[in-house]
């Protein structure tokens, strides 16, 4: 039987809490970068600019202001050690899904706006990819620039996703050609070359990346510490438990942002925080609500070829309730494979609504993990019992939204609770960090220093009528059910 709208609705509502101190250990932090656990030896006073949350978002908002406003302070604050939120603990994948999306995105927004996020999440992987040659970043970051092959398993799912192309090619036709669509046939037979996998009723390919996520970030902030070591400061293991305004503050810093290690006034305050944000943002909670991933690192050895430096993979599935068992396959698997060695990064959910609207990463679920482990063989025809060597496994926390966007802007009064109309938000990625992030947080950055932006989609704004309407508590509701 599946869960009931009013326990979907708990879970959703529930304070997500802080981030916790005792998180699973992802590969991509096997090795800790040496600013893992930086921080002043006592807490800056003040700071131009707070920012929460130290992952791609928080590093392209600080990288933005740092760059673009000579005087300003910045301190990113970090309730763990450096980037060990979502960015450190994703699928290392570098691809958008704007083609999968483009019919929905389509009947919500309309065709314009479903091409202006379309086209604004291949800009971001293009900005993503100039950035770690920008840092010189290719070899920490192991990044790859390769084809994405989105496999559909089912023949309804294939036929779903052409349509979807279809329909985007024809109302933006600079589009056409991005997907490369591939038969059932031509999906199997590539499996004695590059990249071919059973059980597809189709697939297609689109260009895309594969990175370390972890090792990007650190090794930028690393730089940008360096560079402006008289300006920017990143405070780890500093949870922020609340923040607060003096309408009455005739300084230029109004705002208090209450740690684990004393107080922060703040001019401006900045939620780079994702699933966690409806800790210290109570209005949004329902509106975004945490996702857990489960993620493994798996070595098949010498059963299948190493094909890192080519192609990656996303499997599509609609998605499945086992009543017995209680549990929810939210159909997609996401899949990668470092060119180095040769290990394959497995994610994807199958798992009870308990433990997968949940900001607990401080565990992986046993059967999530088993299941991986069972699925992932088969799609190169491995059929043996014998699974292959479990090198690694975590889970980690992404934010989703009712509607499925990011939310990008100045946070209303009405959501704060607070006047002063300099607190603000990139967050709610949905699974899609590495297609929104950079562009998202160097938006915010720009808003925050009073310049106009007019490329990032209004869709991710937070105007009165999103906020009333699509971003709601029951739109999360309802969004889940349908998939479990």
């Amino acid at each position: 039987m599946a869960p009931n709208e009013e326990h979907v609705t708990k879970l959703v509502n529930a304070d997500p809490g802080l981030p916790r101190s005792n998180p699973t250990e992802s590969y991509w932090q096997h090795i800790p970068h040496p600013l893992a656990n930086t921080q002043s030896p006592t807490l800056p006073i003040e700071a131009n600019y707070a920012i929460i949350g130290s992952g791609i978002t928080g590093l392209s908002i600080a990288k933005t202001i740092l760059e673009k406003s000579p005087a300003a302070r910045v301190t990113i604050l970090e309730a763990r050690t450096l980037c060990s939120g979502a960015t450190g603990r994703n699928g290392g994948q570098m691809a958008a899904n704007a083609g999968e999306e483009y019919m929905h995105l389509a009947a919500m927004h309309g065709p314009e706006m479903a091409g202006r996020i379309a086209k604004f999440t291949l800009r971001n992987l293009e900005r993503m990819q100039d950035l770690i040659e920008e840092y010189d970043a290719v070899g920490v970051s192991e990044m790859q620039r390769l084809h994405k092959l989105r496999v559909f398993l089912t023949a309804g799912k294939f036929s779903e996703f052409k349509e979807s192309i279809k329909r985007m090619e024809g109302d933006h036709p600079s589009l056409r050609g991005l997907y490369t669509i591939l038969d059932e046939q031509t999906v199997l037979k590539l499996s004695a070359q590059d990249f071919g996998i059973h059980g597809a009723a189709g697939g297609a390919l689109i260009p895309a990346g594969t990175v370390w996520p972890y090792s990007l970030v650190t090794k930028i902030f690393a730089d940008l510490l360096k560079k402006y070591s008289d300006r920017f400061t990143i405070e780890t293991n500093t949870p922020v438990l609340d923040v607060g305004h003096d309408p009455k503050s005739t300084t230029p810093f109004p705002y208090t942002l209450r740690t684990s290690r004393g107080p922060l006034r703040a001019g401006n305050v900045i939620y780079a925080t994702n699933g966690y944000t409806g800790h210290l943002l109570p209005s949004l909670r329902g509106s975004i609500h945490p996702f857990k991933g489960t993620m493994t690192v798996q070595d098949p050895g010498t059963l299948v070829p190493n094909q890192g430096k080519s192609v990656s993979w996303g499997f599509h599935y609609p998605p499945t309730h086992d009543p017995e068992t209680g549990r929810s396959g939210f159909g997609l698997y996401y899949l990668g494979q470092s060119a180095k060695t040769g290990y394959f990064y497995f994610g994807g959910e199958n798992a009870r609504v308990d433990d997968t609207i949940s900001a607990d990463d401080s565990f992986v679920g046993e059967n999530s993990v088993s299941h991986l482990r069972d699925v992932l063989p088969r799609f190169f025809g491995e059929n043996k019992s014998t699974a292959w060597k479990l090198v690694s496994s975590w889970s980690g926390i992404m934010g989703f939204s009712s509607d499925g966007l990011p939310l990008v802007g100045r946070l209303p009064s009405s959501i704060s609770g607070r006047s002063g109309g300099r607190e603000w938000i990139a967050a709610a990625f949905n699974g899609y960090g590495m297609a929104n992030c950079l562009l998202s947080g160097e938006a915010l950055a720009l808003m925050a220093l009073g310049e106009r932006v007019d490329w990032l989609p209004g869709a991710y704004g937070l105007d009165e009528k999103r906020l009333g309407s699509v971003l709601t508590a029951p739109e999360s509701v309802k969004a889940l059910t349908a998939k479990l």
